[in-house]
């Protein structure tokens, strides 16, 4: 059984991100995890009884309202799936929320995270929303990101975006290869080079590893030049048209490059298209 967790702050981004879930995954038995945190409140109570149980009063005030808004997410996604394969339970959690999702996919074995991605217009071009980027820079276990537009019915094609640095993959690209054959759609690897990082060495082998990895699928492969990585994402991205793009994050510093502002012009486009992030240490 494949476990997923579904973080909510109750907006309709939340909501297309859920059904894309539902969707994505509507062959396999899976057990939802529907999670809201509820955010620490702004200022702590003076000493004092009344300003102690005004608090509490108000903490209780929002942790039955989180849990009625959740109990109604909760029938909303059952009346949409109507899948016997799939199962859900709420969670109201106290914290942040990378914290808390971070603790309860580990905590929980989560096998992948699928958060909303607001988008370029709705961030005015900031490269991630901040909940997605942080996500991703916290999580051990796979990440999709996906943005309202985002249909899990139509992929044709997903992008995999390699360096070709990981000796050793074992099964940590087993959600890519499940996604890619339920929805019959080519692979398309792509190595950017630029002067920074030089040609790969041994070329041939390195794709040999990631083909053993892949297997049965077989991919095609890319390479782009003399272009900044954020560039070369943009230009495969759009010239592919591509329906889903997966990254590993092998070094924090590279994905924190991608997710800051300076560099948001040259991929924002991207956000049209669901990510899919792999974390160098699931491997």
């Amino acid at each position: 059984m494949k476990t997923i967790l579904l973080p909510t702050d109750f907006s309709e981004n939340a909501w297309k991100a859920m059904q894309y879930a539902l969707e994505l995954f509507k062959n396999d038995t899976c057990k939802f995890y529907i999670l809201h945190a509820l955010e620490p409140q702004s200022s702590a109570p003076s000493a004092g009884i009344t300003s102690k149980r005004a608090y509490q009063a108000i903490h209780d005030s929002r942790s039955k309202s989180s849990q009625e808004d959740l109990d109604k997410v909760l029938k909303q996604v059952q009346d949409y799936s109507n899948n016997s394969k799939h199962t859900f339970e709420t969670k109201l959690a106290y914290g942040s929320l990378t914290a808390s999702v971070q603790g309860y996919s580990e905590n929980n074995h989560i096998d992948v995270v699928v958060i909303g991605n607001k988008g370029a217009s709705a961030i005015q071009k900031a490269t991630f929303g901040s909940n997605a980027a942080q996500l991703i820079l916290k999580l051990s276990c796979p990440i999709i990101a996906v943005p309202e537009t985002a249909n899990a019915n139509n992929i044709n094609e997903i992008g995999f975006t390699t360096d070709y640095s990981i000796e050793n993959y074992g099964d940590g690209l087993s959600l890519l290869k499940e996604i890619a054959l339920s929805s019959n759609a080519k692979l398309a690897v792509v190595n950017v080079v630029n002067k920074n990082s030089g040609p790969v060495s041994d070329l041939e082998a390195k794709r040999a590893i990631l083909e053993k990895a892949l297997k049965p699928i077989t991919p095609e492969y890319y390479t782009l030049t003399d272009v900044s990585i954020e560039m070369g994402i943009h230009v495969f991205s759009e010239s592919r048209k591509i329906d889903m793009l997966t990254l590993i994050t092998k070094k924090r510093s590279f994905f924190e490059k991608l997710t800051t502002r300076s560099h948001s012009k040259a991929i924002s486009h991207n956000l049209d298209v669901p990510l899919l992030v792999f974390d160098q240490r699931s491997f």
